[in-house]
């Protein structure tokens, strides 16, 4: 089976390099075009930390809110310019490659993105859950196994 397309989703760790490298190897083995992909997962409730850090920082001129706004455009670039270190070593290498950042729940996003950009195969990490950590906090490769519009593969780190 060929992939033309192979969608990576990518998450700020350790193990990224490992599931670029293993996604860059197929890209190359199968003259594939690469789709970087980054979420940033913006859960307004985990930032507000407790209730006396909501209380004081209650601002009826929009400050607090103006503030999360400029932290998430600020998550966002440095995202970016993350994504794009991963790009050029891709594009260095005679691979297209694109990369995408997006601000949302990861399953459902890169779900939609391999079904929008037509991908053949998804290659990403997963965190290693126990199973019980898995049923509380969900997991989004096994999400994106049951939900995805392609193959996947999912690299274990190292």
């Amino acid at each position: 089976m060929a992939f033309n397309k192979i969608l990576v989703p990518l998450v700020r760790s350790e193990s990224a390099s490992v599931i670029f490298q293993e996604a860059l190897k197929l890209a190359q083995d199968n003259n594939s075009k690469l789709m970087l992909f980054h979420s940033v997962d913006w859960d307004m409730g985990e930032h507000f930390g407790s209730f006396n850090e909501i209380e004081a920082e209650v601002d009826f001129s929009g400050a607090y809110i103006q503030a999360q706004q400029e932290r998430l455009q600020q998550e966002l670039q440095e995202s970016k310019d993350w994504l794009q270190t991963y790009a050029e070593q891709a594009t260095a290498k005679g691979i297209p490659t694109e990369s995408k950042c997006q601000v949302g729940h990861p399953g459902s996003l890169i779900r939609d993105l391999a079904k929008d950009w037509n991908a053949d195969l998804i290659v990403m990490g997963r965190r290693g859950l126990n199973s019980l950590q898995e049923v509380f906090l969900g997991s989004v490769s096994n999400y994106i196994l049951h939900h995805a519009p392609c193959s996947v593969l999912t690299v274990h780190g190292e």
